[in-house]
């Protein structure tokens, strides 16, 4: 950062929520989740989750790199600066990693609250799915480039008995389409 500039820091507070997918998999119903308390920076980048397994052996350089964002309680979370303009593409490439949870893609000024709520809407996601193959989930639609979609799920969100919905995006690349719209079955 230049000298004499300021960087703009957006943090959260930590809420624990009732949140439900409305017509994505009949089990398991809206489950009670605690929202991670993140500060994301003026810059555009990727939330990482690492799977429970991989947290600990994770890269100290990166950890250390993302301790501003997603504080020192979660090990398994880390933050990578990118370009605006390579957000999904990067965000699908690291899905196919397979120490990876979750990819959330955070645009410049998408609120620290919704983008909580795109990471435990991932993690719901996978979960429902019975299958581990990371979800990748944006609080806003960014922009995808070509080859590349995203479907918005409505969340129903219940923070101190107050229910709000809210919509998040699953980015899919266009191969992922045809598996995806089978699991609708």
């Amino acid at each position: 950062m230049e000298r004499g500039t300021k960087e703009m820091v957006t943090r959260a507070r930590l809420d624990v929520a009732r949140i439900d997918v409305p017509g994505v998999g009949a089990a398991g119903g809206a489950r009670r989740t605690e929202l991670v308390s993140l500060a994301l920076p003026d810059r555009a980048g990727l939330l990482l989750q690492r799977r429970a397994a991989e947290a600990d052996r994770s890269d100290k350089l990166l950890a250390k790199r993302s301790r501003d964002v997603v504080g020192e309680l979660r090990a398994d979370l880390h933050f990578v600066e990118l370009r605006a303009g390579e957000l999904a593409r990067v965000a699908l490439s690291m899905a196919r990693l397979g120490h990876v949870g979750a990819v959330v893609v955070c645009p410049v000024g998408v609120s620290p609250g919704r983008t909580a709520l795109a990471l435990a809407v991932a993690d719901l996601l996978r979960d429902r799915r019975g299958v581990q193959t990371p979800v990748v989930t944006c609080a806003v639609c960014p922009p995808l480039g070509l080859g590349r979609t995203a479907v918005p799920h409505e969340v129903r969100v219940e923070v101190d008995g107050r229910a709000q919905y809210r919509l998040v995006w699953e980015l899919l690349t266009w191969e992922q389409v045809p598996a995806w719209l089978g699991g609708l079955r």
